[in-house]
Order: C-alpha cells, then structure tokens, then sequence
C-alpha cells in the first residue's frame, strides 16, 4: 500500500539538511584564535537562525512513521528494512571516521585495543561527531510501537465519538501539557541535573543524555500528531504563520543576547545547546515557520524548490558524508589566516561541502551496493525510475 507524498515534507528534508550543514560550518571557523568579534558575533547570529535543523528531523521521523504505520499497519518489515537502510550505513560510516583520523593521527589501523575502540564509536561517536544523531533517532524508530500503542489509548479514551472542533482542541491541550512537562526537563537537563552527582549506569546516563530519545520526545510525538491529522496540521501551521514568525523574531533577539552575555573572549555556542527550554521555544517557533513556508513553497515550481528537493531526496547520505568533506576543506583552510574573513569563508565552505555532500550521495546511490553507504536514496532512485509519476512517500526523515 502507497501513501500520496507530502512535497513540504521534501522541502523541509532539504532545508533541515543545508541548516546542519551550515551549524558545522559555523563551528569550524568559530572558535579559531585569529577571529574578531565582528566575525564571532554574526556566525553566532547565523548559528541561530539554523538551530531548527536536527530537531525537525526529529519531527520528521515521528510525522513519517503515523503518516505511513500509525492506522495500525505491521511495522516488523518497515523496521527490518530501517536496519539495512540506516543502521547499516551508520555502522560503514562510523568506520569510515574512524579509518580517517587513525590515519590523520598516525596511529595503526590494527592494534590491541582496535575492537575497543571502534565499538565506542559505534556507541559515543567522537570521530564522526554528527553521528550521534543517527544513534538518538533510531531509539525513536525501535520504540514507534510504544508511542503508536500509547497515541492508540490517548485516542480511544478522549477523541472517539467527540467532534472535530472537540477533538482538536483535546489535542491542542495535551499538547500544551507536554510542552510544559517538556520545558521542565529542559529545564533540568541545564540547570540542575549537571549539579548533581551521580554513580554507576547514572552517572552515564547523565553524561551521554544528548543522545538519548527521552530527551527528544516533544518533537517526535508533534511530528506524530502531524502525520496523523496531515490536513488539520497544515490548516493549523498556516493560521499560525504570523504568531510563530513574532514569537521567533522575539527568541532570535533573545537568544541572541543570552549567548553574548555569556561569552568572554570567544562566542561559546554551547550556551545554546539543544537541551535547553529557551532553545526548546526558539526551535518549536521556528518549526512552525518553516513548516507553513515549506508549504507556500511547495506550490511553486521554480529553482529553488527543485534544489530543496535534490537535497531533501538524498539528506541522509549527504547528513553522514558532509563532515569528512568539511574536513577535507578544513585541511586547506586552517593553516591560513583569516583575520577579518571568517564569515565569508564559512559561508565559501557551505557553498562547497552542502552540495559535494549531496552530489557525492547522488553518485554512490547509483553504484553496487551503494545503499549500504547512502540508504534507501539508491533503491527509492530506481524505483522512481522505473515507476514514472509514483507517488510513494519516501519514509526516511534523513532521506
């Protein structure tokens, strides 16, 4: 069974996608010793305005996984073929990294501890530092039977045989009652819990919490709403437009703030981290914006809607790729001095690794055996291919 594809879910692929790009761009050039001020202060207002990226991958994945499985359809074949189209990647990736800075830092590739450390990677990546993300996003998927159970009882206790006008304002509520829940763990993830002392499978729990889906939840159950009332949410979004557009304009100059105020010689982007309840606000707003001009975008028919969608089709690939290419433009541009020019040089850099990283994906994707590097980008190519005009929903958020 085929579901009709969202074209703002493509569009929204792809913008998510340039924002991670351009944050590690950002946090290349940064923190570098012979940056001024002026050049700190617009990457750090830069560094803002593309905070939205990962969490609405995130949202993604939820809306996907209700869209396409959340009327009750077996998932077990969904997520046997999620393994082989992005853990498996994950895993070659991750192997990739760790091949690269063995031989960056003249190490052997073969030694005593080499098992040791390859599977650390595979559970804490440092090598691949964006590989996290892969790790945290797929607890969500193992778990989607849980949260489809849960969304399950939710509707049976408070939505049937009520009207739709009732029904979206319970949902409205609960929404409401979970960002709340939401901000307050937010709120213990950065000013309390790092206060505290902790012992055993706690203390590492606590350490790695950037990775793991707990601390994610809001975004995946509002995708989840999304991908099971699809019209209702773009009605909603779109009546929305100018409240989410002030309350990010406000958080913008907020944040924006926040992050000088607590940065002394060097802008410390830290100060911004994803666990964070002024983040949580200024990403949900601007998810919401972004989602009502995917949809004003998706209508159109010009070049750059059709860019959005060459980079949304193939983002996951592009997602695992882009930091070995941000580090082979690294190698040429640390050894310089960029006094005075570290904006337009992050900016030179996105230009180059946003679409190498996609053309790479592109180009692997049509090799042998390339989905075991790229994901389904390959397999869902041929298909298009050979089913002109299909309407399949591709089902990877990353994708």
């Amino acid at each position: 069974m085929t579901r009709e594809r969202i074209d703002e879910w493509a569009l929204l692929r792809g913008l998510c996608f340039l924002a991670v790009v351009m944050q590690h761009c950002i946090g290349e050039y940064i923190y570098r010793s012979d940056i001024i001020p002026a050049d700190s202060i617009m990457l750090g207002m830069v560094y803002h305005f593309t905070r939205f990226g990962t969490l609405t991958f995130v949202f993604l994945a939820g809306a996907i996984l209700f869209y396409q499985y959340g009327d009750g359809r077996s998932y077990r074949s969904a997520l046997v073929r999620r393994i082989g189209d992005i853990y498996v990647p994950f895993v070659i990736w991750t192997l990739i990294y760790w091949i690269v800075v063995q031989l960056a830092d003249h190490h052997p590739l073969w030694g005593s501890g080499t098992w040791q450390s390859i599977l650390t990677q595979l559970f804490a990546p440092t090598n691949g530092y964006h590989l996290w993300f892969v790790i945290m996003i797929f607890q969500f998927y193992l778990l989607f039977p849980l949260f489809r159970w849960l969304f399950r009882q939710f509707s049976n206790r408070y939505l049937d045989g009520r009207t739709d006008s009732r029904q979206q304002q319970i949902v409205i509520s609960m929404l409401l009652v979970l960002a709340v829940v939401y901000g307050w763990l937010m709120w213990m993830c950065y000013d309390v819990l790092p206060g505290w002392s902790f012992q055993g499978i706690w203390q590492i729990l606590l350490e790695h919490r950037t990775s793991e889906f707990p601390f994610y939840f809001f975004y995946f159950i509002l995708g989840g709403v999304c991908g099971s009332a699809i019209q209702r949410w773009r009605d909603i979004v779109i009546r929305l437009l100018p409240w989410s557009t002030l309350v990010f304009l406000i958080m913008y100059i907020w944040l924006g703030y926040d992050l000088l105020r607590h940065s002394t010689e060097a802008v410390n982007l830290n100060v911004s981290t994803y666990l964070k309840p002024t983040t949580f606000v200024i990403v949900i707003s601007h998810m919401l914006l972004i989602y009502g001009l995917a949809l004003l975008l998706s209508r159109q028919n010009h070049v750059l809607v059709r860019f959005l969608k060459w980079c949304g089709r193939y983002s996951f690939g592009g997602y695992l790729s882009h930091a070995l290419i941000l580090a082979g433009v690294a190698y040429v541009t640390r050894p310089l001095v960029l006094t005075g020019m570290h904006l337009p040089v992050t900016f030179l850099s996105f230009s180059v690794v946003a679409p190498a990283a996609i053309l790479l994906t592109s180009l692997l994707s049509r090799l042998p055996g390339g989905q075991w590097l790229t994901g389904s980008a390959g397999k869902k190519s041929r298909k298009r291919k050979s089913t002109p005009g299909s309407g399949v929903l591709q089902d990877t958020p990353l994708r």
